[in-house]
């Protein structure tokens, strides 16, 4: 998730120095025009018409100008564990960017309604493209086999069909079995009856819910079928473990 903190669109009409300061939260800035040179902690850089520039919090940070000097400035703070480049400067080749600097900075002179939100969303495609650029951006090789554990927890209880599941994440049947279980310890198979396993424990510790009601939000035709299901992994029926599951919470 991305805060955003300030918007500061700059205009500088003779050279100057902006002196070495910091900032509690990340700071974004994209030159529209002039030319100098900057600073982030050790690191110089020189800048012209379409540099960026993404300084971490905390990071110390200066600049000279050469010439008159435009410039737009955005400061936000991660959330959630958002992923988020190191302090770093590129140029904008070929120009991605700019467009949505603009925008940003049209939607921040408007103030429509809910544009500190539109803005928030601009930052994200801005953080994107610079991940991109950078190494944090090389591709983790298992992220394909997330996105399969994710469409399964949450299509467990439907008849997902591994092969296609396979398919879509691009590998053959064979390796994404393998893959998949160099993974997450198990099978496809096994890993969608562990979640169906996992989710009926849960539903059986709420009295609200009725056995068959439990076996069908797990994806059971047949409530017999469940309960053989249920016994064979935890060595008790759905009602034994109900009850026992019912007594524990009294307890505690």
């Amino acid at each position: 998730m991305i805060e955003m903190q300030y918007v500061w669109i700059r205009n500088y009409e003779s050279p100057r120095t902006i002196v070495a300061h910091q900032h509690a939260c990340y700071e974004f800035i994209y030159y529209l025009k002039g030319d100098g040179e900057g600073t982030f902690g050790k690191t110089k850089y020189r800048y012209e018409p379409g540099t960026f520039v993404l300084v971490e919090p905390e990071v110390v940070h200066g600049e000279t100008h050469n010439t008159q000097t435009s410039m737009i400035s955005i400061g936000f703070c991660l959330r959630d564990h958002f992923c988020a480049p190191q302090t770093c400067c590129y140029k904008d080749e070929p120009p991605r960017l700019f467009d949505v600097v603009q925008e940003i900075r049209h939607e921040f002179k408007q103030k429509s309604a809910c544009y500190r939100e539109y803005i928030e969303a601009l930052l994200g495609i801005v953080l994107v493209a610079i991940l991109r650029k950078s190494s944090v951006a090389a591709p983790a090789k298992d992220t394909n086999i997330d996105y399969a554990i994710s469409y399964i927890r949450e299509y467990y209880m439907s008849d997902i069909n591994l092969a296609e599941l396979a398919r879509s994440t691009g590998y053959c049947d064979d390796y994404f079995r393998i893959i998949f279980k160099k993974k997450t310890g198990m099978s496809p198979k096994e890993f969608i009856l562990e979640t169906r396993l996992d989710a009926a424990k849960k539903m059986l510790a709420d009295k609200n819910y009725s056995l068959t009601d439990i076996s069908a939000k797990c994806g059971f035709e047949y409530y017999s079928r469940f309960s053989l299901f249920f016994k064979n992994k935890t060595a008790m029926t759905p009602s034994e473990f109900r009850e026992k599951a019912l007594r524990e919470a009294e307890k505690g």
